[in-house]
C-alpha cells in the first residue's frame, strides 16, 4: 500500500513542483518503486514538465474530470515502467465548487478523495501530489489523504512565515477537528533554494533549525542549482554529470524520507534522528560512491 506524500507551502515559488517531480522520478527510476504522480495545481506545471520529459504523451483524463466521473483509474497514464501520472488542468478550479456541491458537511468535504485514493492505493509504493500553494476544498481533501506532509521552505523570511502558518494555522486545526481521520505526519521541513554563501540565508537556516529542532528539519538541503531550473524549462534529463548531481541529491532525499517514515512508524516521532548522505555530499559538493551507479543514459 502506498504512502501518500505532499510537498507544500502556503507561499508559491519555493520549488515544490520541481521537488515533487524529481523525487517521483528518482523513486521510480533509481529505486524501482511503483510511483504515481498526480498534478492538482491549477497551473498544471507538473503536467507540462512531464510532457517535456516524456515526449508525445497523451493524457486520457485530467484529475478534475476523473474525480467528477467517480474514479481515478481511467486517468492514469504510464510514463515509464514504474512511473504513472495523472494530469492536471486549468479546470482544477472547478473542483472547489464541485466538492462543495457534492458534500453534506465539512467532514464529507475533508474526506472527499479518500475512497478515490483507496481504490488505487494498493497498486503503488508512493503517491505524490503536486498541489497549489493555497488552502481550499481541493487542497484540504488532499491533505486528509496524506500520510506525510513536507513543508518546502525557501530560506527567506516570507517562506519561513509560510511554513509556520502552514503548520500552526492550517495543519494543526485540521488534526484537532478530525483527529481520527487526519492521520498525516509532518515528516520534516525541507530547506530549499538555499545559497549558503548568502549570510542572511545562513542565519535564516539556523533559525529554522532552532525553531523546529534539528530532528524536524531535513538534513538533505535543496540548494539553488541552475540545472534544476533548466529542468523546469526543458524537461528532466539524465545525460551528464550535472544531471546526475541533481538525481543524486534527490536520491538522498528519498532515502532520508524513508528513514523518517521508518522512525515515525516505529516510535511515533523522530527523536535523535541522524542521516548520512549516500549519493552526494552537498556541503563539499562531492559525488559519493552510490552516485556512480546512476547511469547517464537518459530516463526513458
Amino acid at each position: 500500500m502506498a504512502y501518500v506524500i505532499v510537498f507544500t507551502n502556503l507561499k508559491g515559488g519555493v520549488g515544490k513542483t520541481s521537488d515533487t517531480d524529481m523525487i517521483a522520478l528518482v523513486a521510480s527510476q533509481i529505486f524501482q518503486k511503483k510511483t504515481l504522480l498526480i498534478d492538482v495545481d491549477l497551473q498544471a506545471n507538473s503536467t507540462q514538465n512531464m510532457s517535456r520529459t516524456f515526449k508525445n504523451v497523451e493524457y486520457p483524463q485530467s484529475f478534475t474530470n476523473a474525480v467528477m466521473k467517480g474514479t481515478l483509474k481511467n486517468a492514469i497514464q504510464s510514463l515509464s515502467p514504474n512511473l504513472d501520472f495523472i494530469a492536471g488542468s486549468a479546470g482544477t478550479h472547478n473542483l472547489n465548487e464541485w466538492i462543495l456541491d457534492h458534500s453534506t458537511n465539512k467532514k464529507d468535504r475533508y474526506l472527499f478523495f479518500k475512497n478515490l485514493i483507496d481504490e488505487i492505493k494498493d497498486n503503488y509504493d508512493y503517491i505524490f501530489f503536486d498541489v497549489a500553494p493555497s488552502t481550499d476544498n481541493t487542497v484540504d481533501a488532499i491533505m486528509m489523504c496524506c500520510d506525510y506532509i513536507i513543508p518546502v521552505q525557501e530560506v527567506k523570511r516570507f517562506s519561513m512565515d509560510g511554513t509556520a502558518s502552514l503548520i500552526s494555522n492550517y495543519l494543526t486545526p485540521m488534526i484537532n477537528a478530525f483527529p481520527d481521520e487526519a492521520h498525516f505526519q509532518v515528516a520534516g521541513v525541507l530547506p530549499a533554494i538555499f545559497q549558503n554563501r548568502k549570510q542572511q540565508q545562513q542565519i535564516n537556516y539556523e533559525e529554522t533549525v532552532k525553531r523546529y529542532g534539528r530532528d524536524n528539519v531535513f538534513y538533505t538541503v535543496i540548494k539553488k542549482l541552475e540545472r534544476l531550473d533548466r529542468f523546469g524549462e526543458h524537461g528532466i534529463t539524465l545525460n551528464d554529470y550535472q544531471d546526475r548531481k541533481i538525481w543524486a541529491i534527490f536520491a538522498d532525499l528519498l532515502l532520508e524520507l524513508e528513514e523518517r517514515i521508518k522512525s515515525f512508524e516505529m516510535t511515533g516521532d523522530v527523536i535523535d534522528f541522524k542521516f548520512t548522505p549516500q549519493y552526494y555530499d552537498i556541503e563539499n559538493n562531492k559525488e559519493l560512491a552510490k552516485s556512480k551507479g546512476i547511469e547517464l543514459n537518459g530516463i526513458d
